[in-house]
């Protein structure tokens, strides 16, 4: 995980995620070769990943994030974080390619969900099967990338 070293303010960028673009043929072929972990390709765009370099990797999931990803992956605080808290984001909010993974043929990456939030809903998958109080949230406040709020939202 990744702890802030200083206090954070609300809005303010905290980490641009990096790695190297791929199409999602490419990213499969890495994951089904076993040199790509599942769980680590970053949806940014329609069939198009990050292959997430290690820092933008070691950030954790939560079902009551302190970040989201905004603009096309930008860590950006949604309150204020004190020093020594951990930075984490929702990856739902990261995850509508389930239709064309499945028209690949490839199984879904979901994962149970061990996050501890009192607001925890057991498991991490697609946007679209958050409970729709905390889609709904995430939407109204733009707490997800431009690429997800846009198959959303008119923008």
């Amino acid at each position: 995980g990744v702890f802030a070293s200083q206090s954070i303010k609300k809005g303010q960028q905290i980490h641009v995620m990096r790695g190297k673009r791929m199409g999602i043929r490419e990213m499969f072929r890495a994951v089904d070769s076993g040199k790509e972990n599942s769980a680590d390709p970053l949806l940014i765009g329609d069939d198009l990943y990050l292959d997430l370099d290690e820092l933008s990797r070691t950030f954790n999931h939560s079902c009551n994030p302190n970040v989201y990803l905004r603009g096309k992956g930008i860590l950006t605080a949604i309150r204020t974080i004190r020093t020594g808290e951990e930075i984490t984001y929702d990856y739902a909010t990261t995850m509508v390619d389930g239709d064309r993974i499945r028209e690949l043929g490839h199984p879904l990456w979901t994962c149970r969900c061990k996050c501890g939030a009192r607001n925890c809903v057991g498991r991490i998958d697609q946007f679209d099967k958050l409970p729709a109080r905390r889609r709904n949230f995430y939407l109204k406040n733009g707490y997800a990338s431009d690429f997800v709020l846009g198959k959303y939202l008119d923008i």
